[in-house]
């Protein structure tokens, strides 16, 4: 690939480890409303902002099920780990791979579903240098993920074509919001697959497996961000 001009970082699960802290919430108020979770539930709904989880969580077990008393304890849930513990933490080889950047001379950009006041948070928990020219956060924009809005977002506050950008993400639906702007995407999956699943009385409607789409054959994956540099370079 020729080298990009703009390198476009997701947040949650791709430079923090938010995603044992996100589904071990899931899990803990899947126990208490008896739902059904997997791993694949969480790779569903993730990168997504709250309306579109929300909708995305009636898909999975229908309308009837109470998927509103559910989320809202998962949230509660998640603020209260990240209380307790007062840590997201940094991936493996995200310093050095924002080093790596900076010294190279690419703009680098956040686009995350979260809120500003959010992201402020967690970059002020982990210490984050402040080397992102562009931060483009969920509540400055109108469609959530796959919609490429957020990424187009930040090629636009970049001055750069979307078709010289790269994203770095680790959804599925964050990798389909890339695609259908035109923009070339890496993938670094957030690995969950240490945590429990949970069998519940409110089955799964649908699988969610079924509905992620099949990764294109353009799109590289990776284990670690550290392998980002090896190939950059």
């Amino acid at each position: 690939m020729e080298k990009p001009e703009l390198v476009i970082f997701d947040m949650d699960g791709l430079m923090f480890d938010t995603g044992q802290l996100a589904y071990r919430a899931y899990i803990e108020g899947a126990k208490n409303f008896d739902f059904t979770v997997n791993h694949s539930v969480y790779y569903y709904l993730t990168g997504r902002r709250e309306p579109e989880i929300r909708d995305g969580m009636k898909k999975l077990y229908g309308k009837d099920a109470p998927v509103s008393e559910w989320r809202d304890k998962i949230i509660l849930n998640r603020e209260k780990i990240l209380s307790d513990e007062k840590r997201v933490y940094k991936k493996n080889g995200l310093l050095e791979l924002l080093e790596f950047l900076k010294k190279n001379y690419y703009k680098i950009a956040l686009a995350s579903s979260n809120s500003r006041e959010k992201i402020k948070h967690y970059f002020k928990i982990e210490a984050m240098p402040d080397v992102f020219d562009i931060i483009v956060s969920g509540d400055e924009v109108y469609n959530g993920k796959p919609n490429p809005e957020i990424f187009l977002k930040a090629c636009e506050k970049a001055n750069v074509l979307p078709e010289h950008a790269l994203v770095l993400e680790d959804s599925i639906v964050g990798i389909k919001a890339a695609l259908q702007g035109n923009i070339k995407a890496f993938l670094i999956p957030d690995d969950i697959s240490n945590l429990p699943t949970h069998k519940g009385k409110h089955p799964l409607l649908i699988n969610p497996e079924e509905s992620l789409i099949t990764i294109p054959e353009n799109v590289e994956t990776f284990k670690s961000l550290l392998e980002v540099i090896d190939y950059l370079k």
